[in-house]
Parts: structure tokens; C-alpha cells; sequence
């Protein structure tokens, strides 16, 4: 009996290495990459800034206000007209604010897992609050979803990957 829990409690322990091996912190996800085909929007200090940041994919309208370190950002995230119309479900959605540099790197990740899911008519709210790292000077979105229908589904993404 005490071999069998001795090699239990080792295989588990493997497992568990292995898993936590494979984790990235998601504040470092995409560290470095730059963010290309899509907009970087620019921090202004101290006023209430408004903005759409769209791509096929995606429709995101956001308003911030950075203040020093602070930055408040809120807005809503919904899919584009042309998988409302075509796709019946949406399969996940989980978007991404990266926070860049001056080169548009990537320099910090906020996800928010699991953020859409059901139908693809879905629309969602969001406010948060943020201490802006150093070095940056803009933030972009990035996403990464599936929509489904009767004859199967479509993968779709916008992500800072290497080049």
C-alpha cells in the first residue's frame, strides 16, 4: 500500500510540474511582440477620451481617463455585423488590453477570460482600473474567439504573435 500512495503522490507531483511548466502569467502573455494591423491608441493625460477600435472580428467602444499612474478604461465588446448575420452561437470570447511602448510593444497583458459567450447578438460591459507600467504609452486590444453554426464553426483572432 505505501508504494502505491509513494507513486501516486509522484505521479501527481510530475503532472503538477508539468502543468505549471506550461503557464504563462498572463500579464506577460505577448511580452515584447509588437502589436501590428490594428490600432494603438495614444494615452492622453488628464481628459476623458472616447473611441471606437474596430476590426472584422470585433467593435470595441471605450472611454478613459488616465490620471499619473491611474488609468480607468470602460466600454462594451461585441462581434462584427457579418458574424451576427452569418453564425447563430458564439462558441468564447476572450479579449485582451496590452499595454505598449513607444515601438508598440507589448510591455503588459490584461485578459478577461471567458469574457462572450451564447449568442452572437451578445454585448457586453466592461470597467476597469489599471496602474499603468512603465514605459507606456498607448494600449491596444487584441481577441481570440469561435463562432459556430449547423456546419461547424470559424476560429477567429487579432493577437500580437512573433513575426
Amino acid at each position: 500500500m505505501p508504494g502505491k500512495v509513494k507513486n501516486s503522490f509522484l505521479g501527481l507531483f510530475c503532472l503538477s510540474a508539468l502543468w505549471v511548466s506550461g503557464c504563462v502569467e498572463t500579464a506577460m502573455m505577448y511580452h515584447g511582440n509588437e502589436v501590428t494591423n490594428v490600432q494603438v491608441v495614444t494615452l492622453q493625460e488628464g481628459v476623458q477620451n472616447a473611441g471606437t477600435w474596430e476590426t472584422f472580428d470585433v467593435v470595441i467602444n471605450y472611454t478613459y481617463l488616465k490620471s499619473g499612474e491611474d488609468l480607468e478604461i470602460s466600454g462594451d465588446v461585441e462581434l462584427g455585423q457579418s458574424y451576427q448575420v452569418v453564425y447563430d452561437r458564439l462558441r468564447y470570447l476572450d479579449f485582451f488590453l496590452f499595454f505598449t511602448d513607444e515601438e508598440s510593444r507589448v510591455l503588459e497583458t490584461v485578459a478577461f477570460r471567458g469574457f462572450l459567450v451564447n449568442t452572437t447578438a451578445d454585448k457586453r460591459k466592461f470597467t476597469r482600473s489599471y496602474k499603468v507600467p512603465a514605459g507606456t504609452v498607448g494600449f491596444s486590444f487584441g481577441y481570440n474567439g469561435a463562432v459556430g453554426g449547423r456546419d461547424g464553426h470559424t476560429r477567429f483572432y487579432q493577437l500580437p504573435l512573433k513575426n
